[in-house]
């Protein structure tokens, strides 16, 4: 059997009984890096409650897409997701110089 020198945890807190599950899950070093400073940012660095932030969007994303399916709107192609995100991002593209009529 081989064991680890020093695990990765998620986090260490007490949990409220009756109010929450305890998982766990493995991440990568720099992904939970990532993680913690997400949580630290946004949630006083509770990463429970980050979790539950990403779940409760995912969720509102399922229903939107179904919304979509059920009324025959596509989903969102590869260029345009990217074009909204850059928007999100505020990365504007450069104008396009006009010419002048001659």
């Amino acid at each position: 059997m081989h064991r680890l020198a020093s695990p990765a945890v998620c986090y260490t807190a007490s949990m409220r009984p009756g109010r929450t599950k305890t998982t766990s899950f493995s991440l990568d070093e720099q992904t939970l890096k990532k993680l913690k400073a997400l949580a630290t940012r946004r949630h006083k660095g509770n990463v429970s409650a980050l979790l539950a932030e990403f779940a409760e969007r995912e969720a509102k994303f399922l229903a939107a897409e179904r919304l979509f399916e059920k009324y025959g709107i596509p989903p969102l192609d590869e260029q345009t997701a990217e074009r909204i995100e850059a928007e999100w991002r505020g990365d504007v593209p450069a104008k396009k110089k006009r010419r002048r009529a001659a």
